[in-house]
């Protein structure tokens, strides 16, 4: 250490040597820049907490994600391995015999749910129509129900029973049967539109069916509803020889968009029966109204092609086909073979009652060759197919 002595007088001689130290700075300049050093100092870090929680969400989205993920194959793989169980099953019985006794699950037809009154009938083989074989016991009944302009023929089995009970001896016409049952069908429930029963009289006459309309009726507010209300008193009344449409005083009607309306003879000729999905999901058999065709091969072959977006193929679009006509039948040909055990049931099924159904329009049956196996379903293709007696069975459940 340097022995350097201070004294006071020293130091104070020292101090008085140093520059005289001045701020020419004014009191608020210096205030100010004090409180912006304060302001940068104390800057707020709120993003922090937010980026933490984002992180930790997206992270727990992650590993949910993955866990769903592998329940979903883990899933898939269990449903597979009973999907393909169940084919193995379902084509060593097909290969043997004719299945009899096979039953629709009444959900998949009535829209998945099962929660409606009203489903798909079945009785016996899968089918989609009424057979000849179901009249011993039961009495059919048609109905004309519509959705969104378009008209989808429908049938019931009303057990006989019930017929004797309500009707007494014999069989009842169309229109007994429309005039007891028609206000009980809920068509809302059946996923169509509420059109049921028809306004005015329904009488019986010496030539067939007469509809006696009031001043009110909204039968012919546009060409689409008139074309609605015939098609549905054509498949409501089939089995009537001619439906005359008048006023109340008995005069004939006439209506805005086609004149006088003629007696309308209620039988579908000359047409292709495709597939048409209801809003809900459901499928039916249509008849393509208003596309005629020239003879039974064109309709058919005009099965493999949507002729709208509306109305659909039955026919798969990739598979060749023959067809020929002789006086009698229509012989649809599937030229590489089809097998129906690859299709969906249902859709395989539609396929076949929509070739019957068509040539059934043009008053001959169908002979099938190609289709495997020879004996499904309870169709035999070794023989004609059998022609249905109405299109489209709905579960009967009114008492």
């Amino acid at each position: 250490m340097p022995n350097n002595k201070w004294t006071d007088e020293s130091i104070e001689d020292l101090l008085k040597d140093f520059p005289a130290i001045k701020d020419n700075r004014s009191k608020e300049e210096v205030y100010n820049r004090l409180v912006q050093k304060e302001k940068v100092q104390k800057r707020s870090k709120k993003w922090l907490p937010l980026l933490v929680a984002a992180l930790a969400f997206i992270t727990i989205g992650i590993l949910v994600a993955s866990i769903i993920s592998q329940n979903g194959i883990d899933s898939a793989q269990n449903q597979e391995s009973s999907s393909s169980e169940s084919a193995d099953s379902s084509a060593t019985t097909e290969e043997g015999a004719v299945e009899e006794t096979e039953e629709l699950p009444a959900a998949e037809e009535s829209g998945g749910d099962g929660s409606g009154q009203f489903s798909i009938a079945q009785v016996g083989p899968q089918r989609t129509a009424v057979y000849e074989e179901s009249l011993e016991d039961q009495t059919v009944m048609t109905l004309g129900l519509t959705e969104n302009a378009f008209v989808i023929p429908v049938s019931f089995l009303i057990p006989n029973d019930q017929i004797k009970e309500v009707f007494g001896g014999g069989s009842p016409s169309s229109l007994e049967l429309y005039q007891k049952y028609a206000a009980d069908i809920d068509e809302t429930q059946l996923s169509f539109d509420e059109y049921h029963p028809y306004v005015g009289e329904l009488e019986k006459t010496a030539t067939g069916i007469r509809h006696l309309l009031p001043p009110d009726h909204q039968y012919d507010m546009a060409s689409a509803s008139v074309g609605v209300y015939f098609n549905t008193l054509s498949e409501t009344f089939a089995d009537a020889p001619e439906i005359e449409v008048v006023n109340e005083d008995g005069s004939p009607a006439e209506f805005s968009e086609v004149g006088p309306v003629e007696p309308l003879v209620p039988e579908q000729q000359r047409i292709a029966y495709y597939a048409f999905t209801l809003d809900s999901g459901k499928v039916y058999l249509a008849p393509g109204y208003d596309m005629p065709f020239t003879d039974a091969g064109e309709a058919i072959k005009a099965l493999a092609e949507s002729p709208n977006d509306f109305y659909h193929a039955t026919i798969p679009q990739d598979v060749n086909f023959q067809v020929s006509e002789t006086a009698e039948y229509v012989e649809v040909d599937f030229e590489d073979g089809l097998d129906l055990s690859k299709m969906e049931r249902l859709e395989a099924v539609r396929m076949i009652e929509s070739l019957s159904l068509t040539a059934d329009a043009f008053d001959k049956e169908v002979e099938v060759t190609g289709l495997k196996p020879e004996t499904w379903n309870g169709f035999d293709f070794s023989q004609p197919l059998p022609v249905p007696v109405a299109p489209n069975l709905i579960e009967w459940t009114v008492k």
